[in-house]
């Protein structure tokens, strides 16, 4: 697996789905890829493009391909690496990258939390869990989180999961929701 390096910078104030944002200039704005594999592609399959636009910014958060219940382990293992490869790309390239740590129900598996960084703000997201997932289980994976990454500080983007530690968390609503962006 690629090694990502922790980032203890500075945590953003605001963040926006890439394809929101390209081409404006907000410093203070951190792109995100909470949406579907196939919108992610389209940055994946442009990697120089997709750089050039989050130089714009001072912060972006990690990719964030898809580990559900429907694909096989194969699938997951595969997007755990696409993951971190991207975070580990941008960062040699000297990008600041917020680690975007994604998990499988699977959450015992060690695959995808092997090469995370310790003692970095970490970013997490709670979409795919509320639409089809096992919150239950998805508070045991943020928990072995929080025990073997040590995060100083976790980004969290979509809803509050029952009984979740909200200790040195930042929440930021679901900007992909039709309401967030005045649609009917």
């Amino acid at each position: 697996m690629p090694i990502v390096r922790p980032y203890t910078g500075k945590i953003p104030t605001d963040i926006r789905g890439i394809h929101r944002i390209a081409g404006k200039q907000l410093y203070h704005v951190a792109p995100h890829f909470y949406f579907s594999d196939e919108q992610i592609l389209k940055y994946w399959n442009n990697p120089f493009k997709t750089e050039k636009i989050l130089a714009h910014f001072a912060v972006s958060i990690g990719i964030d391909f898809s580990m559900t219940n429907e694909m096989s382990r194969t699938q997951k293992i595969n997007a755990s690496f696409l993951n971190k490869l991207w975070v580990a790309w941008l960062q040699s390239r000297g990008r600041h990258v917020i680690p975007n740590v994604s998990f499988p129900d699977e959450w015992l598996e060690d695959y995808w939390i092997e090469g995370w960084p310790k003692h970095s703000i970490l970013a997490i997201s709670s979409v795919g869990v509320t639409k089809h997932g096992n919150p239950k289980e998805w508070l045991k994976a943020v928990e072995r989180i929080r025990r073997e990454l040590l995060p100083v500080h976790i980004l969290r983007y979509g809803p509050k999961i029952e009984g979740e530690d909200t200790e040195y968390c930042t929440y930021f609503t679901n900007d992909n929701n039709r309401s967030a962006n005045g649609w009917q």
